[in-house]
């Protein structure tokens, strides 16, 4: 009994370090899973000195602007979207209405309206021009959905002849003229300039595909493509292919004039690419230094419509049915794809347009601090650096001549 009753004390002693071994290296693995899993959140979500950072440069609202009043009050309110509604019902897909051409001034000298300057209902003749929202089409951030909305015709319905889109609100009611490229056609006493505003770095990538020529068309290199040699001469066929052959420094296979080319156009100083050259910088340039800012993000189109609506004085019951997908294909993975070596190139080319991205933001009427915050910290998943910081290794480009129209 005594032989045996040591025997099998001898085994529990020899099991107790086995065990204790066990229980370390579960808490070891527990550790490094912990950390491993800390370093992948942070990885997409800003850390909270980042996010100190960001709400401490966050534009703070005012006691004065939370308590401004709405531009209109409810009883004329009412009036605008009754009529609008009006309108609305009545072209119902026949032949639009079509505003003569504008007596405010173009950018370019005598030059007549293109059909998708026009809108599908007339502007309420009580209608001041100090009453008017000033529509900024940035192209590939969202303008052709919002711009459909707003009952303008640019690719709404099956064709740019006809709108089925228009949403009775008292924005689109007000939202007389806009501004697209090198057509200017706002008043500069307008009450606000609507930027539709998308994250820069997804923008340029959707402008890039966009003018890429079709080599099936018969023509595919007309006048719609005056930006080809970026793609057939200098053969950038992807994004990711003209930031690491085109912008990253050392023989990539690219031309020194390539290599150029591709700078010139990213940074909107040299006309390759159209969307490119008519960048953020250049819409924000050209619109009057005080002119007052109401924004709708490409992210956030529900929310930040219904706040312009209610700055207005109208009802926040605008909702994702109301929002027309327009203007868009499927995108080939490889249109899509961007490396991180690229997407760093990209965003160092890109700061200041980025930073100007962000002052847009935070002159935003409608724009809270969390708001900012929000845009911010998605910017972050993309152009981290950038999103950080206040201020780039490049100057600003001088684009004086291409806001005068002089280009």
């Amino acid at each position: 009994m005594t032989r045996i009753a040591r025997r099998s004390t001898d085994k529990e002693h020899r099991a107790v370090p086995w065990f204790g071994m066990w229980i370390g290296l579960a808490l070891v693995l527990s550790v490094i899973y912990c950390w491993s899993a800390g370093r992948l959140i942070s990885a997409y979500s800003p850390s909270p000195a980042l996010r100190a950072y960001l709400e401490s440069d966050a534009p703070v609202e005012s006691e004065e602007a939370a308590a401004k009043p709405p531009m209109f009050n409810s009883s004329f309110a009412e009036y605008l979207k009754k009529g609008l509604s009006y309108y609305i019902e009545a072209y119902d897909g026949g032949k639009p209405y079509q505003y003569k051409d504008s007596s405010y001034p173009h950018r370019r000298a005598n030059a007549t309206l293109p059909l998708w300057f026009k809108k599908v209902f007339p502007l309420n003749k009580h209608m001041a021009p100090d009453k008017q929202t000033c529509f900024m089409h940035v192209g590939k951030a969202g303008g052709s959905t919002i711009g459909c909305m707003l009952g303008f015709l640019i690719h709404c319905g099956d064709d740019d002849k006809t709108n089925y889109q228009s949403v009775p609100s008292l924005l689109a009611a007000t939202t007389a003229h806009s501004f697209h490229r090198e057509v200017y056609d706002c008043s500069d006493t307008a009450a606000n300039y609507l930027f539709v505003i998308r994250d820069p770095l997804a923008r340029a990538l959707s402008a890039f595909n966009y003018a890429k020529p079709d080599l099936s068309e018969k023509y595919p290199f007309s006048k719609k493509y005056k930006d080809k040699e970026i793609y057939v001469d200098c053969d950038f066929w992807t994004l990711n292919d003209l930031a690491e052959r085109g912008l990253v420094k050392g023989n990539n296979g690219a031309s020194d004039e390539c290599k150029d080319r591709a700078k010139k156009a990213l940074l909107g100083t040299e006309n390759n690419l159209v969307h490119w050259f008519y960048n953020y910088q250049f819409y924000y340039e050209s619109m009057p230094p005080d002119a007052n800012i109401v924004v709708i993000r490409n992210e956030h189109i529900v929310d930040d419509w219904n706040a312009v609506e209610t700055l207005l004085g109208g009802d926040a019951d605008f909702t994702q049915e109301h929002v027309p997908v327009n203007n868009a294909r499927e995108k080939k993975p490889e249109e899509v794809y961007l490396s991180d070596a690229a997407k760093v190139v990209l965003c160092e080319t890109l700061c200041n347009e980025i930073q100007v991205y962000k002052t847009i933001l935070k002159r935003a009427q409608n724009i809270k601090n969390e708001q900012y915050v929000q845009s911010m910290q998605e910017l972050v998943t993309s152009c981290p650096k950038e999103a950080m910081e206040e201020s780039c290794p490049d100057a600003k480009p001088d684009i004086r001549e291409k806001v005068d129209g002089c280009y």
